[in-house]
């Protein structure tokens, strides 16, 4: 089910959200000073390319200066742009999937150091039952 929500969401803006980022990095990556603001743009490439089926966990106390400095160049007007995205997908009872990705990225703008990502696995609650039996 993640596969197919992940390819409707490349239609529906990940693909412009990846390339954004992507284009991003390379112009921060350009200067000296900010090749570690841009890496953390290609870092979030993958997440805003294929949302559905990844967790991430922030820790924004790892990195609080380079978040605070991220967030006063870069962030707020990217998180304003996925909250305002957010909102808008998540009127239609079809968008709140695509909404709560948006809401997601908002929250990943607000401090990409210290970000992981992890790969969120379906277990079937019966089976683990079955199991311990």
């Amino acid at each position: 089910m993640k596969e197919i929500g992940n390819v409707l969401w490349l239609i529906c803006g990940g693909a412009f959200s990846a390339a954004f980022w992507g284009l991003l990095g390379l112009l921060l990556c350009a200067t000296v000073v900010g090749i570690p603001l841009g890496k953390q743009c290609f870092k979030l490439v993958r997440f805003a390319a294929w949302p559905f089926g990844q967790e991430m966990e922030s820790n924004f106390g790892k990195h609080p200066v380079a978040n605070v400095v991220w967030l006063l160049t870069l962030g707020v007007p990217v998180i304003v742009i996925y909250v305002v995205l957010g909102a808008l997908f998540s009127v239609t009872i079809l968008g709140i999937p695509f909404g709560k990705q948006y809401f997601k990225l908002a929250v990943m703008s607000m401090g990409p150091f210290g970000l992981e990502f992890e790969e969120k696995t379906e277990v079937i609650k019966e089976w683990e039952e079955w199991k311990n039996w």
